[in-house]
């Protein structure tokens, strides 16, 4: 591609993200979206005659996702991406991929894949947010990446420079720790510069970069700057598709700064995620069953229990709990059993209590 035809497509992005970024929620936008879903929430849509196979499933679906996005069916790829067996593309009016849809593979544990790249995301039908939001959520979808991005087209809160003084007085710290940085580009000359905070394998990342440099446009201002979140021990919540601003917000004291008017919204850890869900699932248990579970076990001790557990073992997860790693789940447990385990008698609850027969009333 020649320097002129950069510089006039990145002129059409200029336009195009300004015109977004006028009608986003406080001018923060959605770059890159990819979400999971898994094969048994599909019995949820509504078409008449579902197909059985994973590579008929995976063009529906594709169909279905440029459908939402105004974009057209692509091609069936030949080769699956991302270890999926299958894929199918979306394409713009031009032919280009701007996203994709995949499925099939014996280690993908029965999901189906969407993609949506930062193009498709720019071009894509308005109100597309919503409509995919809405899409996902009638299918318990799990968001597994997702880029939210607020453009300063005339160099306004003082560029990628600003963001690194921001690193150094410790507007990106948590906990009293700082993240990594990482320069990109030339920083020495002052141009196509990139400013990256944290790593990608803690599920978040912030990065600065000089935007309108990226299209051969070396005297303009114009730089983005974005959180890219992962669900790598995070949960991303759905609502960070339609409320990207409070998500955006959320993710550093530096970023809650950018947006003053915007309250911050943060994204759990898995860890954190896990903890609540434990303590939920312990506090409904000891108002719902242990009334029944002691005096039940009064006489007989409490053998049946663990038979019981082994017998349900196959049983699907509550939904409370889904999409938590085992090791996630266990730390939340053993935050929310402190109170019963740190005790230094341990009682006999295996042998039968030694107690005199309940009396019952006649009704």
């Amino acid at each position: 591609m020649s320097a002129e035809q950069i510089l006039f497509d990145g002129k059409r992005v200029l336009v195009k993200t300004m015109e977004r970024a006028a009608k986003a929620d406080s001018g923060v936008i959605v770059d890159y979206l990819r979400f999971t879903v898994k094969r048994e929430a599909l019995k949820g849509l509504e078409d008449a005659h579902l197909p059985q196979s994973d590579a008929a499933f995976v063009r529906l679906l594709a169909e279905r996702l440029a459908d939402l996005t105004g974009f057209s069916f692509g091609e069936v790829r030949q080769k699956g991406r991302d270890y999926y067996d299958h894929t199918c593309t979306i394409w713009n009016p031009n032919g280009h991929e701007v996203g994709s849809v995949s499925g099939g593979g014996e280690h993908q544990r029965g999901t189906f894949c969407f993609t949506l790249k930062g193009e498709g995301c720019t071009y894509a039908r308005e109100g597309w947010e919503r409509a995919v939001y809405d899409f996902a959520q009638s299918l318990d979808a799990k968001i597994t990446r997702i880029d939210l991005a607020r453009d300063y087209f005339q160099g306004e809160k003082g560029g990628v420079e600003a963001v690194r003084d921001a690193y150094l007085s410790g507007q990106f710290d948590y906990r009293n720790r700082r993240p990594s940085q990482e320069n990109a580009g030339s920083w020495d000359n002052g141009h196509s510069r990139t400013y990256y905070v944290g790593k990608r394998e803690s599920g978040k990342m912030f990065r600065a970069y000089e935007k309108g440099h990226q299209f051969g446009d070396m005297e303009s201002k114009w730089w983005r700057a974005e959180v890219e979140y992962r669900s790598h021990q995070r949960i991303i919540p759905l609502e960070s598709l339609i409320r990207p601003a409070n998500y955006f917000a959320g993710a550093y004291e530096y970023t809650a700064d950018l947006l003053v008017d915007v309250f911050p919204t943060t994204v759990p850890t898995s860890h954190a995620v896990a903890e609540a869900s434990a303590q939920r699932a312990v506090r409904w248990m000891e108002r719902t069953v242990a009334p029944a579970l002691v005096h039940l076990s009064l006489n007989s001790g409490f053998d049946w229990v663990t038979r019981l557990c082994i017998e349900h073992a196959d049983r699907p997860m509550p939904k409370a709990l889904r999409g938590l790693s085992p090791t996630s789940i266990k730390h939340g447990l053993d935050q929310a059993l402190k109170r019963f385990t740190q005790s230094s008698e341990e009682p006999a609850l295996c042998a039968p209590f030694n107690l005199p027969e309940l009396e019952t009333t006649a009704s």
